[in-house]
């Protein structure tokens, strides 16, 4: 399983960012706020990344089955998360950022079967350290564009001396062909401006269609030839 992981971010680096130079000092004092405690984040996703990858041990000891193909982890740069901000319009202070802003500290996770992702989350959910702020299913229900993923935000119990501190960390769960698709259409709309006619979306909404019922057909084989791992309590026949 690969895990990768993004640049650590210090306060040493805040006067070469360009982005940052022009700032009025209300923005300034939001960013140098948020650098003081970036390090909870990183702890954050490092404890989740170590969760995950527990699980995946777990199920191929107990049940001889690696439900996690591989994970990628982030932390959002200063730049991501003022542009965040400033795009849905929130105050630029730091109150708002730890309340509105989950995402700052993220994992994707690329399991290889729907029902891997189910299952992972449920044997998530028996943590007693972990909470569940926000849980968007666009597999159960996707977006229109045919975009799938299931998005959970998960509030992490971080121990610091006598202080207990609970921490989000966003992960996005896919399946290989989800990933696949999600990736591919990105990239698409980005090398087009986002100016995509009417049918090459519709193609491409057509396209995730037909993976997600390859995803149905690989997974029913998958269940059909083994024993032991149920792939969680989903039923998609």
């Amino acid at each position: 399983m690969i895990l990768q992981k993004t640049e650590k971010f210090t306060l040493s680096r805040l006067n070469n960012i360009d982005l940052l130079k022009d700032l009025d000092e209300e923005t300034k004092k939001l960013i140098t706020q948020y650098l003081n405690v970036e390090s909870e984040y990183r702890y954050a996703l490092r404890e989740m990344s170590a969760k995950l990858e527990n699980l995946d041990d777990y199920c191929q000891r107990h049940f001889d089955h690696n439900p996690i193909h591989h994970m990628e982890s982030r932390i959002k740069t200063p730049e991501s998360i003022l542009e965040k901000m400033q795009r849905r319009e929130y105050d630029m202070d730091f109150k708002t950022l730890r309340k509105n802003v989950y995402d700052i500290a993220g994992i994707r996770v690329i399991c290889n079967y729907i029902n891997d992702i189910y299952q992972i989350i449920n044997l998530l959910c028996q943590q007693r350290d972990l909470s569940i702020q926000v849980k968007k299913d666009y597999i159960v229900a996707p977006k229109p564009t045919g975009y799938r993923s299931l998005h959970i935000v998960f509030d992490v119990e971080l121990y610091f001396n006598n202080e207990i501190k609970k921490v989000p960390v966003e992960i996005q769960f896919r399946t290989i062909a989800m990933d696949m698709w999600a990736s591919l259409e990105h990239e698409l709309r980005y090398k087009s401006n986002n100016n995509l006619s009417e049918e090459e979306k519709n193609n491409l909404k057509n396209y995730s269609d037909t993976l997600y019922n390859i995803d149905l057909n690989m997974q029913r084989i998958y269940i059909n030839n083994t024993v032991g791992f149920d792939g969680g309590n989903r039923d998609d026949d």
